[in-house]
């Protein structure tokens, strides 16, 4: 098998694709998963005014119809909601913006426009999915951010079409974020690099993974200045406010990208004196860093070796 591989960006990130090609057969062509992606994004963003997300929040309380693809993102939203018990939760938009994160971190054309509120956060089992008609009907006052779902699930999607297309095995990372599947360039599998904190010259750890998702959530990825307070993108549900976690970022491994991805939000909330008896709580694989730089790690990475002084 040869690998072959395909850098860009999408969904304001940078994108990595590795494709194992079958041997003897024609070669899978990658252009076909980079254009998937480039369409999940214009359907997905939050930040264009004509993409079905905002088409949604723009007609609260009434039918919306969408791309088959954004149905699937709405019904993995709420799967994803339901498995944290509310802690991954798409309807914290309102606040978000509130707190200053209205325009494209990359892109200061791009921009979230809200309807006139009051708004709510919550509410995701009154959202109404209709796969026949392909329409998604979100309550009055509730807004919709997929957030890293978003690029978890897409992560997945271009994996299984790369399968589909004959591919041994694919791999597809958005901001680092990523599925794989399938056979693997190295015969211990896809070789993955977790990132400190603050990412550096070189990454926390390295570690091997046959098939999954992994997903790292941090305080420190997305920060700015509002009113004099500095912020992050981590959003507590329960207090509608931005979290008082004491973790600077929580990788996951999962069965899925859009799995690791809500479950690495819902860790980051837990805080260090929970998160690693959340994680084992649903029987996840995956390590947390402290503000103060100390890595916490489920017991079956304890054989991890990192390259961050103080991690136990």
């Amino acid at each position: 098998m040869a690998a072959t591989e395909h850098r860009g960006t999408v969904m304001a990130c940078q994108l990595h694709i590795i494709v194992n090609q079958p041997d003897g057969g024609a070669p899978v062509d990658l252009d076909g998963a980079v254009d998937l992606l480039d369409h999940l994004e214009a359907r997905w963003s939050r930040f264009l005014p004509d993409s079905d997300i905002t088409r949604i929040n723009d007609g609260a309380g009434t039918p919306v119809a969408v791309a088959p693809e954004t149905v699937r993102l709405v019904e993995t939203m709420r799967a994803a909601w339901d498995l944290t018990q509310g802690r991954y939760d798409p309807t914290i938009l309102p606040i978000l913006v509130a707190n200053g994160y209205a325009t494209s971190r990359v892109d200061a054309a791009r921009s979230t426009v809200l309807p006139a509120g009051p708004f709510r956060v919550g509410a995701m089992d009154q959202i109404t999915v209709d796969p026949a008609a392909s329409t998604v009907t979100i309550p009055t006052g509730v807004a919709l951010d997929p957030g890293g779902i978003g690029k978890g699930l897409a992560a997945d999607t271009a994996v299984a079409l790369l399968l589909d297309g004959g591919a041994d095995g694919a791999l597809v990372s958005i901001g680092g974020d990523l599925a794989c599947a399938g056979s693997a360039p190295e015969p211990d599998g896809w070789r993955v690099n977790i990132e400190r904190a603050d990412p550096g010259e070189t990454p926390l750890c390295r570690t091997m993974i046959d098939h999954g998702g992994v997903a790292t959530s941090s305080t420190r990825s997305r920060r700015w200045d509002h009113e004099g307070r500095p912020r992050h993108h981590a959003i507590d549900p329960a207090t509608g406010d931005q979290s008082d976690t004491d973790l600077a970022a929580v990788t996951v491994f999962a069965t899925s990208g859009w799995r690791a991805e809500a479950f690495a939000t819902a860790a980051l909330l837990a805080g260090s004196r929970s998160v690693i008896a959340y994680l084992d709580s649903h029987h996840l694989s995956g390590l947390a860093i402290t503000g103060d730089g100390d890595v916490l790690r489920t017991g079956d990475l304890s054989d991890l070796e990192l390259s961050l002084a103080g991690g136990r």
